[in-house]
């Protein structure tokens, strides 16, 4: 079965899953997953949002699980399409007195210059309509763990191999990837660009300025050095004239 995309994480409608060499987020789907190294700016957003927010600990896995969900491989082929009720529960009971805000038709942990937040449970009473909220379809108490709807387990299955990625093609993702969020390497580095430069340009400047001295220094050197050798051969040349001058007296 082909990739299908699963709410904001998008995939290419003729690719299949695969086993994937690296992935940042999401890992344990790596034998077989539709996400690939081109989905991990948006997983990181999703991922973070509750860390951003400062939820607890256990409220911030079950974010990160179900951020993950569209990395399993049923259930970005549209085999699973439903969250098992019993996640939807336990994400709702480590949540639920979290404050959240309304995002983009769906709820999203409060943080940032959120002006209106509310505990999760004044908002939604229930598990279900928790899963609802926030985007996803709740399962059926009929529905089986790991078959019908999704619990987080990872099916024991391989996709097809990872072909190589060309070296253009994974220079021009990382620099997409980076311009969209910088990772704080890449911003040491640009960092340490302008600085280098700054320190380079102030260096010039004082080798300019200590060079352009020296060669001032060196012109005044040879000038008076010039003009003292003129002086004393005017000094000199007056002399033998004069001496001259008296040898023609005597003569005379």
């Amino acid at each position: 079965m082909t990739c299908r995309s699963v709410g904001t994480i998008k995939f290419d409608p003729s690719s299949v899953p695969m086993q994937q060499r690296v992935m940042e987020h999401c890992s344990k789907y790596h034998k077989s997953s539709c996400c690939n190294a081109t989905h991990n700016v948006p997983l990181k957003r999703l991922i973070l949002e509750p860390i951003a927010a400062n939820v607890n600990v256990k409220c911030q896995q079950f974010h990160e699980e179900l951020a993950c969900s569209a990395c399993h491989p049923h259930v970005g082929t549209s085999r699973i399409e439903r969250i098992c009720p019993d996640l939807c529960d336990e994400w709702y009971d480590a949540c639920k007195d979290e404050f959240y805000m309304s995002g983009n038709h769906h709820l999203a942990p409060c943080y940032g210059n959120a002006l209106i937040c509310s505990r999760l449970k004044d908002i939604v009473p229930t598990g279900k309509g928790f899963c609802r909220m926030m985007g996803y379809t709740p399962g059926k108490a009929t529905d089986t763990e790991g078959i019908d709807c999704f619990d987080g387990s990872v099916p024991n299955e391989y996709g097809k191999e990872e072909p190589a990625e060309k070296v253009s093609d994974a220079l021009y993702r990382i620099f997409q990837e980076q311009s969209n969020e910088p990772s704080e390497f890449v911003l040491l580095v640009i960092l340490g660009t302008i600085l280098s430069l700054f320190l380079s340009i102030k260096f010039f400047k004082r080798w300019h300025f200590a060079h352009t001295q020296m060669k001032l220094e060196e012109t005044r050197r040879r000038q008076q050095e010039a003009y003292r050798q003129s002086y004393h051969f005017g000094k000199e040349e007056s002399r033998e004239n004069e001496e001259d001058l008296s040898s023609s007296e005597d003569e005379q």
